[in-house]
């Protein structure tokens, strides 16, 4: 019986930790079609035209 609970709670982990995070995306995607919100000046930009620092999407006008 134990080990049965074992087992399905062994099976519960490797679906979390293995199976689930790939389906999670962690940064956007650089298509150029995602826009971000700039920290500093609250506009809304492409993501290949801002630059992450410390966390936040800056745009290159703020950059200057």
């Amino acid at each position: 019986m134990i080990a049965k609970v074992i087992i399905f709670v062994l099976i519960i982990a490797i679906i979390y930790f293995l199976i689930i995070p790939k389906f999670k995306s962690k940064k956007p995607s650089d298509s150029g079609e995602s826009f971000v919100e700039c920290s500093k000046c609250d506009t809304f930009v492409e993501l290949k035209d801002s630059t992450l620092r410390n966390g936040k999407y800056i745009c290159k006008e703020c950059l200057k």
